[in-house]
């Protein structure tokens, strides 16, 4: 390919591998805290002449086996150059180009530390940006047209985003503010959501001091992870392990997966992190002050969602030790949750081992280290019920160039770890699941690799729309190459067979549950091509089937062209034609789409129609640039779109967006 910008299409191109095999909810929790951590440390890269093994490892590409090499093989001399890291053990060139937007050779030689009390100390490489962000559907929604008094939204239509912050090398000052659409604004300080912090950030063995909101994500995500993280997808080797981010200030605008309060963590070869956090939180009234569980959608458009804002409090605090030892990373995480109100469960049989109460804590111990040129990992973890998850795994090279990656994990039905991110099937909380996932990779000759997964789980306990224990395999194979200098492409095959119940109706004319098998499967194929420095083009063609136990099958399928144009050095535009017809919801297509600035468009597209989107990207000076996008569906034979408050007369759905940046 020519180099565009090869930084910027890098992370794009990661995100998309992360997020594009998942459905929009799924991703929408946690796909912008991850977009904003790439982002941010491509724009902050890692010293790989200086950093310490916690810090390489928040480069996506590294482990634990990198992290060492580089630090074995900079002892003899320092990194001239960041392609120089290709000649340590473990990195080839695609796991280069992966790491590559964010490391850095930095200075050759470290400069002496200035006295705390220095301005210059605080300031040094200071960075201040603004961003504001406007964002609409254009088409009037059923809740807007609605009074108040009925249930309608109380706000305008607008959803608008602002972000302040001041960034050091040893310091960050952050707000960010944000109002969705139909939620109030009666001025500066009266945003729906706001996120503030100040934190201070490298300065000797004081890693990180975070006063506001901080997010933490430790060990294999059992205990405690918040951020987001990659999972099951497109790259089937890497990215089974968590590479652990710590404490980090948060700057989020997703408004419910942080901590509000004091944390720090203190130590070079052992470390120590201390956290408290007292934050409000929305949940549904059950009775007096018995709630539901705190909503996760932030959501406060109507009088009734507005009623609950804020209605409870959770106060938690803990703590985690972490050794760099010659066995390997040994961690200790626990902490402890207290709500102001009583949660009770729901009544279905998939909340029979949900969490009731108002206290919980969990604490787990987890490992990482190095047997050989192998990694392995794991974690274990308690709830305060008695519930135990654990997940164990193994990484390691099989010759020269095949890569295998083993996972067990096992999450008991009745373990409670409601701020825990494991790997499995689902996203979230990890309970209720075991399962065995299998990946491999094969680096051909001549730019090409061949690779897959097998996982194989199970619910010990009913799901939502289940009665009874269920399990399924999900199988991904993917073929990817270079077919000429400016042609890659890209063939991926995906099958999912899981249990799901279905009615019928007996001799006697009762109804019965029984267990049958949903299937689905897809295979997409697509191309990309740099026709120039000025011109890229990407198609795609996209074919899904679908089964639901006891019915037909459904088919959907998904056609585009995109094309970049790079119009000046300046001036970047994307724009995209889709096709789409499938049969139901069930055999909706995703694509990932380009879009503003730390914004995930990952949509999902159903009936039969065509979608067109355009974005534009000017960067008017050094300090000054601008986003705008435009969207457009348009759903063939409906009356009108959505549901509920959400719904939209006519067949038409369009969306504007337009972001600024100052940074100076």
């Amino acid at each position: 390919m020519y180099a565009q910008d090869s930084s910027k299409v890098e992370v794009e191109r990661q995100l998309e591998k992360a997020f594009e095999e998942l459905d929009t909810e799924e991703s929408g929790l946690t796909g912008e805290q991850l977009t904003q951590f790439l982002e941010d440390l491509a724009a902050n890269p890692i010293n790989i002449n200086s950093a310490g093994v916690s810090e390489l490892l928040q480069v996506p590409g590294f482990n634990l086996l990198i992290a060492r090499a580089v630090i074995d093989y900079r002892k003899t001399k320092p990194f001239e150059s960041i392609s120089e890291i290709q000649e340590v053990r473990g990195v080839g060139l695609a796991t280069y180009q992966r790491m590559r937007p964010y490391i850095t050779i930095g200075g050759l030689n470290e400069r002496i530390r200035d006295f705390y009390t220095s301005p210059g100390y605080w300031l040094s490489g200071n960075k201040f940006e603004v961003i504001s962000r406007y964002q609409q559907n254009l088409e009037e929604q059923e809740g807007f047209s609605r009074p108040d008094s009925l249930g309608g939204y109380i706000g305008n239509p607008v959803k608008y985003y602002q972000r302040l912050r001041m960034q050091s090398e040893h310091l960050s000052i952050n707000m960010t503010q944000e109002k969705d659409a139909g939620e109030q604004l009666n001025g500066i300080s009266d945003f729906d959501y706001t996120s503030w912090h100040l934190a201070l950030t490298e300065n000797g063995d004081l890693k990180s001091l975070v006063v506001g909101d901080y997010s933490l994500s430790f060990g294999q995500g059992l205990v405690i992870w918040t951020g987001g993280a990659f999972g099951k997808g497109r790259e089937v080797t890497g990215t089974i392990s968590k590479n652990e981010r710590g404490l980090r200030p948060y700057g989020s605008a997703q408004e419910t997966d942080f901590f509000r309060g004091v944390a720090a963590t203190y130590g070079d070869q052992v470390e120590f992190t201390a956290f408290y956090s007292d934050r409000p939180r929305t949940a549904s009234i059950i009775e007096g002050d018995t709630t539901r569980f705190p909503s996760s959608s932030g959501f406060h458009r109507t009088q009734s969602e507005l009623d609950r804002r804020n209605n409870i409090e959770q106060q938690t605090f803990g703590g985690r030790i972490k050794a760099d030892t010659p066995l390997g990373l040994i961690g200790i995480t626990g902490y402890s949750t207290e709500f102001s109100s009583y949660i009770g469960k729901g009544n279905s049989l998939s909340d029979l081992y949900g969490f009731e109460g108002r206290n919980n804590s969990v604490y787990g111990i987890d490992y990482r280290g190095l047997v050989g040129s192998s990694l392995v990992f794991g974690e274990i973890a308690r709830s305060d019920n008695g519930g135990i998850g654990g997940v164990a795994g193994v990484e390691a090279p099989v010759g020269f160039s095949t890569d295998l990656a083993l996972l067990y994990r096992n999450y008991q039905k009745d373990f409670q770890s409601f701020m825990g991110t494991g790997f499995g099937e689902t996203s979230g909380d990890p309970n209720n699941e075991s399962g065995l996932y299998v990946g491999i990779s094969h680096r051909l000759p001549n730019g090409y690799s061949i690779s897959g997964y097998v996982d194989q789980y199970q619910f010990e306990a009913p799901r939502s729309g289940t009665t009874q224990s269920t399990e399924g395999y999900d199988v991904l194979g993917l073929i990817e190459g270079n077919i000429t200098n400016n042609l890659d492409a890209y063939i991926l095959i995906r099958n999912e067979i899981k249990d799901d119940e279905y009615v019928i109706e007996t001799e006697s004319g009762r109804e019965q549950r029984i267990l049958g098998k949903e299937k689905r499967a897809s295979v997409r194929l697509q191309t990309e091509y740099q026709l120039n420095r000025k011109v890229r083009l990407r198609s795609r063609g996209e074919l899904v089937r679908y089964q639901s136990p006891g019915e037909s099958w459904e088919t959907g399928f998904l056609i585009y062209q995109d094309v970049r144009l790079q119009l000046s050095r300046k001036l970047q535009v994307d724009a995209r034609v889709t096709f789409f017809d499938t049969d139901s919801f069930d055999t909706r297509v995703y694509q990932f789409e380009n879009d503003l600035l730390y914004v995930l468009s990952n949509v999902a597209l159903s009936g039969r129609g065509e979608r067109v989107y355009g974005v534009l990207k000017y960067e008017a000076s050094e300090w000054l640039e601008f986003w705008l996008k435009y969207s457009i569906t348009t759903i063939e034979d409906v009356q009108s779109l959505s549901s509920g408050l959400g719904e939209i007369e006519g067949n038409q759905r369009s969306f504007l967006g337009v972001q600024g940046r100052v940074r100076f």
